[in-house]
């Protein structure tokens, strides 16, 4: 459900609200995961792990639109 329908199916203000405070609860969950991931793994580690992710999501991209 898009934003645009849920705010018009219901209320604008409400709408606004629960999107403001469901991102501020995502952004809060990544600072402290990523703090918390800080700390038991070096920077270097971190990078390459995030490297491997974004090819292995490239590598699937690229399969799903040989594919289709």
């Amino acid at each position: 459900c898009s934003f645009t329908a849920l705010a018009a199916a219901s209320s604008p203000p409400g709408v606004i609200a629960g999107s403001l405070a469901g991102h501020g609860v995502a952004t809060l969950i990544a600072v402290l995961g990523g703090s918390l991931l800080g700390t038991f793994l070096s920077e270097k580690i971190i990078s390459y792990i995030g490297g491997s992710l974004f090819l292995a999501f490239a590598a699937v991209t690229l399969v799903e639109i040989a594919t289709s």
